[in-house]
């Protein structure tokens, strides 16, 4: 009977080591179908049998902007994982929703998704998991009828990281910021919006949100909603964008003139962003690590016991500026 390690049933499983050895040690909090997993690939190897890496199986449907779509897609595919990846840029609702109706058909395999909290939405994948599908709410979250986890960064944090930058970099001084706002059915937008009103009404009272641009991810309605934005409110001395259309943000600005002299915070360091960062025209992004979420999400994916309280997952997100791009850009 040959020795088994850790190592080996993690790398035949795809499971952390936290959950085999929480299987090994014959501790709680896991579920039964992972501990048969580790018990029947444990009595395999010690048997002799070869450990042969399992692939990650699962299906995957991103509504996301196009910069982040390209490093989610190349971290997939480093990945190994199985499954369909579905791009869903500029997808209109009723072409996701067709989607994630199909891809629930099969209960077996877990769905990782990205989409707007619509209610229909909603009630598909909660069908879907009463029929003991898997779903894993990935960047934005998700009602928990609706999900079994959720992998993201804390945005309501984010937004207080983003009132906190302009806060201190404006001073202490009255002065009026803008907010360009994508769309609250993304909760990752509203959670945003949430903690930089209250971060700056807690912090920073005398830096007043004077007006709103709502751009929707879109460059082009970003642009002539931000163009509105400065054309109402010339006097604005700082920009936080919750969402996309960074680049149609960024062009409104050169046409007002404001390139130079507005302090500009945004999410997301990828090739839309990284240029925008680099020339001075955007200040500040504030991102997580794209192959550290999905990694998170193929985990939950395939480990129910890495549901954790409340099913969320809040991995860590950094600020970067044009002097510390991050290094999973690099190539971009």
């Amino acid at each position: 009977m040959r020795r088994v390690t850790v190592a080996d049933i993690m790398r035949e499983t795809g499971l952390s080591r936290a959950t085999v050895d929480r299987v090994l040690n014959g501790r709680a909090r896991v579920h039964d179908r992972t501990r048969a997993v580790v018990e029947e690939t444990m009595a395999r190897l010690r048997s002799g049998g070869e450990a042969v890496p399992k692939p990650l199986v699962a299906d995957i449907a991103l509504r996301v902007g196009r910069g982040m779509m390209g490093q989610m897609r190349a971290a997939w595919t480093k990945s190994g994982a199985q499954g369909a990846f579905h791009d869903l840029h500029g997808a209109d609702e009723a072409m996701v929703l067709r989607c994630i109706e199909g891809l629930c058909k099969d209960v077996s395999r877990p769905l990782i998704v990205t989409a707007k909290n619509s209610d229909r939405l909603v009630a598909v994948l909660s069908n879907a998991r009463a029929k003991g599908k898997r779903v894993i709410a990935l960047v934005s979250d998700l009602p928990p009828d609706a999900r079994n986890s959720f992998v993201g960064v804390d945005d309501r944090a984010a937004g207080q990281t983003a009132a906190f930058l302009i806060g201190r970099m404006l001073g202490d001084r009255p002065t009026t910021v803008g907010v360009v706002l994508g769309n609250i059915a993304f909760r990752c937008h509203e959670d945003r919006e949430i903690g930089f009103r209250t971060g700056l009404r807690a912090n920073f009272p005398k830096v007043v949100i004077s007006g709103e641009a709502q751009g929707e991810d879109s460059a082009d309605l970003t642009r002539n909603a931000v163009s509105r934005l400065l054309a109402d409110h010339p006097a604005l001395g700082a920009i936080y964008n919750v969402g996309g259309g960074n680049a149609g943000m960024v062009d409104a600005l050169r046409g007002a003139g404001r390139a130079a002299d507005m302090l500009v915070v945004g999410h997301e360091v990828n090739p839309v962003t990284m240029p925008l960062l680099r020339s001075g025209a955007m200040d500040f992004a504030i991102a997580g690590t794209p192959a550290d979420l999905l990694g998170g999400a193929l985990q939950c994916a395939v480990d129910p016991s890495e549901d954790a309280a409340k099913g969320v997952r809040h991995l860590d997100f950094g600020v970067y500026t044009r002097f510390n791009m991050p290094s999973f850009t690099t190539g971009a």
